[in-house]
């Protein structure tokens, strides 16, 4: 039996359990469209603009484990997803990403929509590839599926021309080459780490995303507990790789080399495990680790490890695996003198974080009665929501620290953030999470700023009546860069003008906005009005819009 080129793709998509494409379609990307007629396991999500459907893919993938496939119209479509196609990359998160192309009969002629979509992925994708006859679809396909789950896992690109999608074979679908995780390290580093782990009197212990993604969220408690080791989360994570209110956790790193360099001017040892925002936002021209100070590296990605400095000990193995060993050789291995210290650390730890709390309390009393509402209140409030259903999507940019220090997160899977710093992934991203996790309710925090990247996919939440709560924390500008030309003392700072920042002049009107695309919204301005939204919000099952006006003061961030 003979299929077309579209069938095979098709017939690949379903062998290998996609539920989902995303896109938006144009005239290259018909033969596929048509095809899913024959095709009602696989739902077509339509997006309003390209780059909102990279986003909902992307966080169908950070939700499920399972690679978000997309579609995307020729080159101009394939510009329009850069955005978030960045972003996936920067993230390690499994993407197929197909687009459409011109006849290849045609290309040399350069028509319309035309372009060399490989060269524009290139440097975002871990592999891509252009199909030139109709044999090459079986193993192409089989192998993006294996190359963008595989660790370091992450996107691939196909270009699929119209041709190609029309032309006859007899091949069928290959099964997926599915490679598991690596498991074991060399146990003489191993053991030898685990020593030195033993060993040290003030160890820092630094997460990235390849603990969440590894499973290692659980293993990294084991052993920070067992030790009494503070840990730090990476600057910029995509996920949540330790509990944020754990006593041992001591923050995020801003991406801030000075920052980051006091905190490992006090240890003795500093570990990390699955970093990879290794370098600071800005240039820095001193060490972060100081000399003398040894470092270890754990992650999976051998290009990760040691990429911008020396790392002492570098171990190639799963995070999960090497935490499990080091604690089980600790927990045999360690003196009563060593156990002593872990205890005593631990206590110091504890103590330390009760006064943070203490801390926090008085900072949230003084917001309280501040106007308009410091995000501090805003976040207090929608903590009282936070429960084993509750999934954060975080685009919240200026508001960021405040969304950290309020909001109780726990559960792996249960925080999803921008990575690579470019705006447009939050909304889109919730949405893609709610698809892979029904069951649960996805709050979106966005800054108004970056809502109104790719606001119409509020459109998408209303047609496929997706229960996400898009929280806006509204003040009115980037004030993430005011915060920065506050930091450089400038002309801006000096003088309080900051060109080409603020979004007041019209006032965008978020409710009106929101309606407009069929969703419920709240305008808020007090604490009794956000308290009222949320408990009407969280009571029933569709979306909402809280558009929650903050304060308006810009302050140095990079200081």
């Amino acid at each position: 039996m003979l299929l077309l080129g579209r069938d095979l793709v098709l017939q690949t998509f379903r062998e290998y359990g996609v539920k989902y494409l995303f896109g938006n379609p144009g005239t290259t990307e018909l033969p596929l469209i048509d095809g899913l007629v024959h095709y009602p396991e696989i739902e077509y999500i339509l997006a309003l603009h390209e780059d909102i459907a990279v986003g909902m893919a992307m966080g169908y993938a950070q939700a499920t484990g399972k690679p978000g496939v997309v579609n995307l119209h020729v080159a101009p479509g394939t510009a329009h997803g850069l955005g978030n196609l960045y972003e996936a990359w920067r993230s390690n998160v499994p993407l197929v990403v197909t687009a459409g192309q011109h006849d290849l009969r045609l290309a040399v002629q350069e028509p319309g929509l035309w372009g060399n979509m490989l060269n524009m992925v290139r440097d975002v994708t871990k592999w891509s590839w252009e199909v030139t006859r109709v044999e090459e679809l079986q193993v192409v396909l089989q192998r993006a599926f294996k190359e963008a789950l595989t660790h370091p896992q992450g996107p691939v690109f196909l270009s699929l021309p119209v041709d190609v999608m029309w032309q006859e074979t007899d091949r069928l679908p290959l099964p997926l080459t599915e490679i598991r995780q690596l498991h074991f390290a060399d146990p003489q580093s191993v053991e030898e780490a685990a020593r030195m782990i033993c060993q040290a009197r003030n160890p820092v212990l630094v997460v990235g995303d390849r603990v969440s993604q590894t499973g290692a969220v659980d293993a990294v408690i084991r052993l920070a507990e067992l030790i009494g080791a503070p840990v730090y989360q990476e600057h910029m994570s995509a996920g949540l790789n330790f509990p944020f209110h754990h006593p041992q956790f001591a923050g995020n790193f801003p991406p801030n080399g000075p920052y980051i360099a006091r905190v490992y001017a006090e240890a003795d040892l500093v570990v990390w495990l699955g970093v990879t925002s290794q370098a600071p936002l800005l240039y820095y021209d001193k060490p972060l680790v100081q000399p003398g100070v040894p470092v270890i590296a754990v992650d999976l990605d051998p290009r990760q490890i040691g990429k911008n400095m020396h790392v002492d000990l570098p171990i190639l193995g799963n995070p999960r695996a090497v935490l499990e060993s080091w604690t089980a050789w600790i927990g045999e291995h360690a003196s009563p003198a060593e156990r002593e210290r872990f205890a005593a650390a631990k206590t110091r730890l504890q103590e330390k974080s009760a006064r943070f709390t203490a801390r926090k309390a008085e900072e949230l009393a003084a917001a309280s009665r501040q106007n308009p509402l410091s995000p501090a209140v805003v976040m207090a409030e929608l903590n009282r929501f936070v429960d084993d259903r509750f999934i954060l999507v975080d685009e919240s940019v200026t508001t960021g620290g405040f969304v950290n220090r309020y909001l109780s997160l726990a559960r792996p899977g249960s925080r999803y953030a921008l990575k690579g710093g470019g705006l447009g992934y939050g909304m889109a991203a919730a949405l893609g999470v709610q698809l892979g996790r029904p069951d649960e309710r996805v709050v979106a925090v966005v800054g108004d700023g970056s809502s109104l990247y790719y606001v119409q996919a509020l459109w998408d939440a209303a047609r496929y009546r997706l229960p996400v709560i898009f929280l806006i924390a509204n003040n009115t500008s980037y004030m993430i860069l005011k915060g920065g030309l506050m930091s450089i003392q400038g002309e801006s700072a000096r003088r309080g003008v900051f060109p080409g920042m603020d979004l007041d002049q019209p006032p965008v009107d978020m409710v009106k906005l929101a309606a407009s695309f069929g969703i419920e919204a709240f305008q808020i301005e007090n604490a009794e009005q956000l308290a009222a939204a949320l408990k009407e919000a969280f009571s029933h099952r569709k979306p909402y819009l809280l558009n929650v006006m903050i304060e308006r003061t810009p302050r140095p961030v990079l200081a």
